[in-house]
């Protein structure tokens, strides 16, 4: 029994040649988002930032409440 023998391959002709920009997504991480009533988002990138949201939180309804709106 013989070998079988390889088929030959054709050659590969470039049509193009050209730069282009690439871009790589980053790595996915999870954040938090905190929305409220009054189409306020906050957007927390780790849990470093949990107590400047709380503050912040604090003083948005102290300010609703200042202006007699309604509680969050």
């Amino acid at each position: 029994m013989s070998k079988p023998r390889p088929v030959p391959s054709r050659r590969l002709t470039c049509t193009d040649a050209r730069f282009v920009e690439v871009e790589f997504p980053r790595q996915f991480r999870p954040r938090l988002v905190i929305e409220f009533s009054e189409g306020l988002r906050l957007l927390l990138e780790d849990d470093a930032a949990i107590p400047l949201a709380a503050g912040f939180i604090a003083a948005f309804r102290d300010h609703l409440s200042a202006k007699g709106g309604r509680p969050c």
